[in-house]
């Protein structure tokens, strides 16, 4: 019988999937043109007002697969700059926002998730928003399914938390 692995090996997986070049992240990457190339085409209001990543202040929540993270915190990975640190996660969640959030813009806006990608505060967004949400998650379920890495869906700050944790443990050996 094959042993359960532990978090950290099932976040190091999603780790090592990610790396920059690698199956996984090209596939992550075409889902994430051809949500933009939907998006583009029904031209959704964007007041670039910062609501989309003030959770708590406007009453919701980014929720993000394990490679998500993972894909994201791969390419800040050599920026320390725009790389957060558990600190600034936990500060982040005090406030209620997004760690990536500076003065009222994305500071990884070109690597954002999923949810990032397809949330506009434009109430005629709605609906179609919902659909290719759900028809992209599905694609990248399909990614984890294909190439055997563990699912798992949770909120954005806590899953980042994840991914920095189990990367922290991966260069203290």
């Amino acid at each position: 019988m094959t042993p359960n692995p532990s978090h950290t090996q099932i976040v190091q997986s999603w780790l090592t999937a990610c790396a920059p070049h690698t199956p996984v992240s090209r596939a992550l990457e075409a889902i994430y043109q051809h949500v933009h190339t939907e998006t583009i085409a029904r031209q959704p209001l964007c007041q670039a007002s910062g609501r989309c990543c003030n959770f708590e202040k406007h009453g919701h929540r980014l929720y993000v697969t394990g490679i998500e993270a993972a894909y994201m915190f791969a390419r800040l990975e050599g920026d320390n700059r725009a790389r957060a640190t558990l600190e600034q996660v936990n500060a982040a969640r005090t406030r209620g926002d997004c760690p990536y959030l500076i003065n009222n813009l994305c500071a990884a806006h070109t690597i954002k998730p999923l949810g990032c990608r397809v949330y506009y505060c434009d109430p005629t967004a709605q609906r179609w928003q919902e659909e290719l949400s759900e028809y992209a998650l599905a694609q990248i379920r399909a990614i984890h399914d294909e190439h055997m890495l563990e699912y798992r869906y949770g909120e954005w700050r806590s899953m980042l938390e994840q991914v920095i944790e189990a990367a922290g443990a991966s260069q203290d050996r």
